[in-house]
């Protein structure tokens, strides 16, 4: 297989064509955020650096990505300050101004921010523009979700009330004290009540009306520019691993297609002089600040066995790379009888961790490598755990299968250890999983999405029941 790297990293900001060289003329570091490419390369300077963590959503921005196979095009929000340059090859991202502009016209999500006073300093605006922007998109979609959902009415979405307010959950602000903007989110919702909703300038008291609203109308968000879907056909059946180099500097970027060249990489000569990071969604970056600079960089996202699903009688295997958020589908997309005990209650679990544009970045396996490696106070491990969760694992030539607890107990792993993927047990008829509040460390209710938890506890035990009567406990497991 050719392993020879692109000469450059193609992809669209805004429908516009963006290149980083690879050649080793380029000035784009391997390791240089999207943010940092959008405000010193570009002239779509809206979106801002707030905490450099994906904690505060002040740079959010859309990313879509095309499968030239099934012709469909998926958006997701991201966090640009966590997001790699070098991973975009092929991808399309929308800021703010793409969403409209002066010169274009400002969308309706702008419109309604700025007509419901949901913007006062104006620093994290961006980030909610596009935050909305992800989910309205998200309700416009093909999933199961969408197409049961009925046409709504000239000027509304498809989302809920309560998905619009959601939507925005991780984006902070300092300033309007959410009202607003809570408001001007849930003015796209099929289920809203307009007298509800605040003071704005669009109507006086008493005078609510969709139709004195900003319009919108679907498919008004992000567009997939043509000549990069002709790119990615035209490149159909070329493998290749992307590596770049940015001017005075060994740093490089490399993308194994499969297991075998992922350890052709390790095992290379260059590899041993090199300070080398695994990256799938990089959002380990902001829980732990890189202390070193990396010279070599590995994108395990190419990799099949990292992405596939495979289900059996007893449960559904995860490979390692997939997001957070794509695992949450995937469980909700089990849930029937017995299975809907365990595999809804872990998505639920799973939509309290970090924020939805974090969520759709960080991958599954790397939220448990934190844990194993790096004493993560990972919820997700916690909930796997008591679920009875098992991994698998690649350690050089070897492939084994243990249980995810004793994979946590393991020295911390090398990157000679490539975790794989994780299997998750369906539920019993007799099998209860609770869970208990979390706290921090002042013993206070621990605010959702942004904190690292300090104290959580689940519990799953089988008892045997009888009609109308539970007679027995089996099993315990605590974790």
């Amino acid at each position: 297989m050719d392993s020879s790297p692109p000469p450059v990293v193609v992809f669209a900001v805004n429908g516009e064509r963006a290149v980083v060289r690879c050649d080793g003329a380029g000035d784009v570091d391997p390791g240089a955020s999207l943010l940092e490419f959008l405000r010193s390369r570009t002239r779509f300077t809206g979106t801002k650096l707030g905490c450099a963590e994906g904690g505060c959503g002040a740079c959010v921005v859309l990313l879509s990505t095309y499968d030239a196979a099934a012709d469909e095009v998926t958006h997701a929000t991201i966090s640009s300050c966590l997001t790699l340059v070098n991973g975009l090859h092929h991808r399309a991202v929308t800021t703010t101004e793409g969403l409209g502009s002066t010169r274009k016209g400002h969308h309706a999500v702008h419109k309604r921010l700025a007509g419901f006073h949901a913007s006062q300093c104006g620093y994290c605006t961006p980030g909610f523009c596009m935050s909305l922007a992800g989910a309205l998109v998200g309700a416009e979609g093909k999933g199961k979700v969408a197409a049961s959902r009925p046409q709504p009415l000239e000027g509304f979405s498809r989302l809920t009330a309560a998905e619009a307010e959601r939507a925005v959950a991780g984006n902070l602000c300092r300033c309007t004290g959410y009202r607003a903007i809570a408001d001007a989110c849930k003015s796209f919702a099929a289920d809203v009540d307009l007298e509800d909703l605040g003071l704005n300038s669009f109507w006086k008291k008493g005078d609510a009306c969709v139709s004195k609203l900003p319009p919108y109308m679907e498919r008004s968000i992000a567009m997939f520019p043509e000549f990069l879907k002709d790119e990615i056909r035209s490149s159909l059946g070329i493998a290749h691993s992307t590596s770049s180099t940015s001017v005075g500097s060994a740093s490089s970027w490399y993308r194994p297609q499969n297991v075998e060249d992922y350890y052709k990489q390790i095992r290379s000569s260059s590899y041993e002089k090199s300070r080398t990071k695994v990256v799938v969604g990089n959002t380990s970056s902001g829980v732990y600040r890189d202390a070193e600079v990396y010279d070599r960089y590995l994108d395990l996202r190419a990799i099949p066995e990292l992405n596939s699903v495979n289900k059996d009688a007893k449960g559904v295997e995860i490979g390692a790379a997939i997001s957070i958020s794509q695992v949450i589908e995937i469980l909700r997309g089990e849930g029937n009888s017995c299975k809907d005990v365990v595999f809804c209650k872990i998505a639920d679990h799973m939509e309290k961790v970090a924020s939805q544009f974090v969520r759709n970045m960080a991958s599954l396996g790397g939220n448990l490598i934190m844990a194993q490696r790096d004493e993560f106070a990972s919820d997700i491990a916690t909930v796997l755990l008591a679920a009875g969760s098992s991994v698998c694992i690649q350690v050089s030539s070897k492939r084994l299968n243990v249980t995810l607890e004793q994979f946590l107990d393991m020295p911390p792993c090398d990157y000679a250890t490539l975790l794989l993927g994780i299997y998750i047990p369906y539920g019993t008829p007799n099998g209860v999983l609770l869970s208990s509040e979390s706290v921090n460390k002042g013993g206070e209710k621990q605010m959702e999405h942004q904190e690292i938890v300090y104290c959580r506890s689940y519990v799953w035990h089988l008892v045997h029941m009888e009609p109308n009567m539970l007679s027995g406990l089996q099993m315990l497991r605590i974790s």
